[in-house]
């Protein structure tokens, strides 16, 4: 993930290239020809598809960890047991 820049002239520098870079970006992508533009969106479409499709994968898959085994429940019946053997004494 790309970081802010924390100073007054790191943030003017940061925007002034992104308003000179994008408007030329979007230059040349239109000066690309149709059956190119329409390969990158494509691709583009694609790279959303898989992402969203592994963003629900990881969300199943922690929904069907819930109430399965971890080690934090080893660690709380240890103490549970320790606590009813000083209990019993």
């Amino acid at each position: 993930m790309a970081h802010w820049p924390k100073t007054i002239s790191g943030n003017i520098f940061t925007i002034a290239l992104a308003a000179i870079l994008i408007p030329m970006l979007v230059w040349f992508l239109l000066t690309l020809p149709a059956l190119f533009q329409l390969g990158l969106g494509a691709v583009a479409l694609g790279c959303v598809a898989l992402y969203l499709w592994r963003r629900r994968l990881e969300s199943a898959r922690e929904r069907n960890w819930v109430g399965e085994f971890s080690f934090g429940d080893v660690v709380a019946r240890r103490r549970d047991e320790e606590a009813l053997e000083v209990a019993a004494r």
